[in-house]
């Protein structure tokens, strides 16, 4: 069982949002944050899940510590105890506000912003899985934007036990940010 599955298998853990191992590492600075933009109450809106388009969410990245050389972002599915992935970025400009497009598209590089790479999700796709939850339950999703203090030494189209390997084994994260939406695709979670 990797690491980030036993950490999140704790529900204390879980409450509070672990990534890679553990939980996030502490924003640098008030600032640092991801963002979809026109989220409305914490709400995914339909056109980025299965039931609308399925693109990718347009991302919002402001506030990237100083320190950090390039930003990677992690989209998970919150689903009991095993979160699974559903979209691996790298590569990401450290600028200071990071604009990402709705709709980009599922290949291993992506040439705006350059150097930006893509991993394979949890469903062994490349790209931006689009959230399709199968029952009223598991509707939480999160997606973490990792500062980091250089670019991720990996190829492009790695799954996501690569990821976290090269990040724990490479790298130190800067600064962690996350932020958690939901699906809510049954008329039933939308009453409760």
């Amino acid at each position: 069982m990797r690491r980030r599955e036993l950490v999140a298998a704790l529900p204390a853990v879980l409450s509070a949002g672990c990534t890679i191992g553990g939980e996030p590492v502490e924003p640098d600075g008030p600032d640092f944050s991801v963002a979809i933009p026109g989220l409305d109450d914490g709400l995914l809106p339909e056109r980025y899940t299965c039931d609308g388009t399925g693109e990718s969410p347009p991302l919002r990245i402001e506030g990237v510590p100083d320190a950090a050389e390039s930003v990677a972002v992690v989209g998970e599915w919150l689903r009991g105890y095993t979160p699974q992935t559903i979209w691996l970025l790298w590569g990401l400009p450290a600028t200071d506000s990071l604009e990402l497009p709705a709709g980009l598209p599922d290949r291993k590089r992506i040439d705006s912003p350059e150097g930006t790479r893509q991993g394979t999700n949890g469903g062994r796709t490349v790209g931006y899985r689009s959230p399709c939850h199968e029952t009223a339950d598991n509707q939480a999703y999160r997606f973490v934007a990792h500062a980091l203090p250089d670019q991720i030494d990996l190829e492009p189209g790695a799954g996501r036990d690569a990821f976290d390997n090269a990040i724990e084994r490479e790298l130190s994260v800067v600064s962690s940010t996350s932020l958690r939406v939901r699906y809510e695709r049954f008329p039933e979670e939308r009453s409760s």
